[in-house]
């Protein structure tokens, strides 16, 4: 068997709340192929090692999550409707955004 291309991915970190879809896909679409039994799919680290910011998980500065209202339904904690419309492509309170934000400066 000849093998004649390789594939990788190359995942923003930034937006991953480890899900794990992108590695299920990924092994979905191409083990269903000759030539399976060369391949080897890396597992995707949710949770960064040495040299990654420690408080990327903190919910609270970076606005992630849910909210329980006192009526019991939830909210995202990045607000109402309205305020998700405008994030909805960019979230100020994450830190890679913030960057880019920078040096966009509208």
């Amino acid at each position: 068997m000849k093998i004649r291309s390789q594939v990788g991915m190359v995942l923003n970190l930034d937006k991953c709340i480890g899900c794990h879809t992108c590695s299920v896909t990924c092994k979905n679409v191409w083990t269903s192929r000759e030539g399976v039994e060369y391949a080897w799919f890396n597992n995707v680290e949710t949770k960064p090692g040495q040299g990654f910011p420690t408080d990327w998980e903190n919910q609270e500065k970076y606005k992630g999550g849910w909210i329980r209202k006192i009526n019991g339904k939830l909210q995202p904690r990045m607000g109402n409707r309205a305020m998700l419309l405008g994030k909805i492509f960019a979230n100020p309170a994450s830190a890679g955004d913030r960057r880019l934000l920078r040096a966009v400066r509208f």
